[in-house]
């Protein structure tokens, strides 16, 4: 009798063991405390078109991005794999006018818009268009946030002790180095058309010096031959360094969609010169940052402002992308928009999280200051 009395408590003690380890696998699965640490869940580490988030402290959140359309059904499979995994798929504009159809006549997307149906399989979207309703289904959450906005504020930053040695610095780089051409998909982006019709007025009436980086050996207004030097791709470092080398970024582009170069230029504090019919960048542009032209007919009374308020020091494009954006400003926001959209379906908990950033896991980042 005894023995059945023990057998039945040993009984009922292992399986309230049981219970508690069951509940605490779950837990831990789930990104919750273990020891308390938080354990990271089974979470893929994905590429492009895809992109990951991260908490301040590394971890993988349970969110995939989609960036760009994808190249076909390899990707498209990818997709149903995070869904069938129940991660939460959220559109990232990074590209051109994604997800609507896109303006580079390099591109033919009709048939791949109409099978992957972007617009469907994202339950949020991240942006930095002007008209979001133009871009995005009645109801779909949606918010001003773009990748350039996570502009690292230690990589990019001023130097007083290089000497300024142009005017002005134009990025416009080949979209494959090896080909001899001068005209291909990022010249339609980087708007190179309007470049050299707006090149012909800064070289000819304003006697301007400028640096193109990416176009070497590509045809320059005549005035800018002896005006401007001209390199090929270089290497991100070397790029961010080229920066410190001018007064000011000229930026004709049109369907760039998140200009990581206005963002690096700021934090490298150089004001902007920037077409007003941009896609996405157009917010940082105001009366510390710089100056809005349209084309070649009125650019020439914008490099009049703009070059009065190099002279007068009105201009703080650094101090003013520090106080709006970077990593913790708009990581804080992204983390709102995150968790007031999908609340406790995220798998880590919002109060252990101080900011998410889109992409490059930023642990224990330190920002700038002002």
């Amino acid at each position: 009798m005894n023995n059945n009395v023990n057998n039945v408590i040993l009984l009922g003690v292992f399986v309230f063991i049981l219970l508690i380890f069951l509940k605490w696998k779950k837990l831990s699965h789930e990104g919750f405390e273990n020891n308390g640490e938080i354990v990271q869940p089974e979470i893929p580490d994905v590429k492009r078109p895809f992109v990951n988030f991260y908490d301040n402290s590394g971890n993988r959140l349970n969110i995939i991005g989609i960036s760009k359309p994808f190249t076909g059904d390899e990707h498209y499979n990818e997709y149903k794999k995070y869904r069938d995994m129940g991660l939460i798929i959220i559109g990232v504009s990074s590209y051109l006018e994604f997800p609507n159809m896109v303006s580079n006549p390099y591109e033919n997307f009709f048939e791949n818009y109409k099978k992957y149906k972007y617009k469907e399989i994202c339950r949020a979207w991240l942006h930095g268009f002007r008209n979001p309703r133009d871009y995005f289904p009645p109801g779909i959450p949606n918010e001003l946030i773009s990748e350039s906005d996570f502009m690292d504020c230690n990589v990019a930053k001023p130097d007083p002790s290089v000497k300024k040695e142009y005017d002005f610095i134009y990025i416009c780089l080949k979209q494959d180095e090896k080909k001899d051409v001068c005209n291909d998909w990022a010249t339609y982006n980087k708007n190179w058309e309007l470049a050299q019709k707006c090149l012909a007025v800064m070289c000819e009436r304003h006697k301007l010096r400028g640096l193109l980086v990416g176009r070497q050996d590509c045809e320059l207004p005549k005035k800018c031959n002896d005006l401007m030097d001209t390199t090929n791709m270089l290497e991100y470092s070397k790029m961010i360094e080229t920066y410190k080398k001018a007064k000011f970024l000229f930026v004709p582009n049109k369907a760039d969609a998140s200009p990581r170069v206005i963002a690096e230029a700021m934090l490298s504090d150089l004001p902007i010169l920037v077409n007003s019919n941009i896609l996405g960048g157009w917010k940082y542009v105001n009366e510390r940052t710089g100056v809005f032209f349209q084309d070649e007919n009125n650019i020439s009374s914008a490099i009049d402002t703009l070059m009065k308020g190099i002279n007068d020091d009105n201009y703080s494009p650094r101090r003013d992308f520090l106080m709006n954006y970077g990593i913790i400003n708009t990581g804080k926001r992204l983390k709102e928009f995150l968790y007031n959209t999908f609340g406790n379906e995220i798998n880590i908990e919002r109060h252990r999280v101080d900011y998410v950033v889109i992409d490059n896991p930023k642990k224990d980042y330190r920002d700038c200051g002002i």
